[in-house]
C-alpha cells in the first residue's frame, strides 16, 4: 500500500474513502495543489503520484451535467499534471 494512504488510515483511524467526487478539472487540479504541497516534504513526488493514480474519481453536478466537463476529469493525466509542478 502507499505511504500516503496508511498515514491517512492511520490518523483517521480507519476512516478514510480513497475517492474524490468532483465537477471539473479545475477542482480536481485544485485539489492535487492543495495535497501535493502538503506532503512534498514528507513524501517523494512518485508516491504523491501512486496516491492519485489509485483515487477513484467521480464526476458530480449540482445543476445540468456538462458532457465536456465530465470526459475533461476522466481524461485528465495526473501525473502528467504532477510532474510538472
Amino acid at each position: 500500500m502507499n505511504r500516503i494512504i496508511d498515514y491517512l488510515l492511520e490518523q483517521r483511524k480507519g476512516h478514510y474513502c480513497h475517492a474524490l467526487e468532483l465537477a471539473n478539472v479545475y477542482e480536481l487540479q485544485s485539489t492535487i495543489d492543495a495535497i501535493y504541497d502538503e506532503f512534498i516534504e514528507q513524501y517523494y513526488k512518485e508516491e504523491i503520484i501512486d496516491f492519485f493514480n489509485t483515487i477513484s474519481l467521480y464526476y458530480y453536478t449540482e445543476g445540468e451535467d456538462n458532457p465536456e466537463d465530465e470526459k475533461e476529469l476522466y481524461n485528465f493525466d495526473i501525473e502528467d499534471y504532477i510532474n510538472n509542478l
